[in-house]
């Protein structure tokens, strides 16, 4: 549902995975809770993005499914390939809004 929510919202046009069972969550062991996604830190990049015209989808936050699955989970970015054990950058969120720099990313992926 988010996957398929996120790519409607973004007119992303990469492949998207989902992960229903939140194996890879557990594999990876990223953080989640409600004291990992309402801090201090995320309380203020809630604000900051807020005033540069960014919109959280609330609603999608709070649906019953998303609450009911064990929401508030904090994900990562991971750069792979090729091959199934080539794993160049990884980034587990600490806290809601712990975004990696975008520089690191593209370097792993596109260097």
């Amino acid at each position: 549902m988010q996957a398929k929510t996120f790519a409607e919202q973004t007119k992303f046009e990469g492949e998207v995975y989902a992960d229903p069972s939140h194996s890879s969550y557990e594999a990876l062991r990223f953080v989640s809770g409600w004291t990992t996604t309402f801090t201090p830190k995320a309380g203020l990049k809630i604000i900051q993005l807020y005033m540069e015209g960014y919109r959280q989808d609330w609603k999608l936050s709070f649906e019953e499914d998303t609450v009911k699955r064990g929401g508030w989970k904090q994900g990562g970015i991971l750069v792979a390939g090729p091959g199934k054990r080539n794993i160049s950058y990884i980034h587990k969120d600490k806290e809601a809004g712990d975004d990696p720099d975008i520089g690191d990313i593209l370097k792993a992926c596109c260097s």
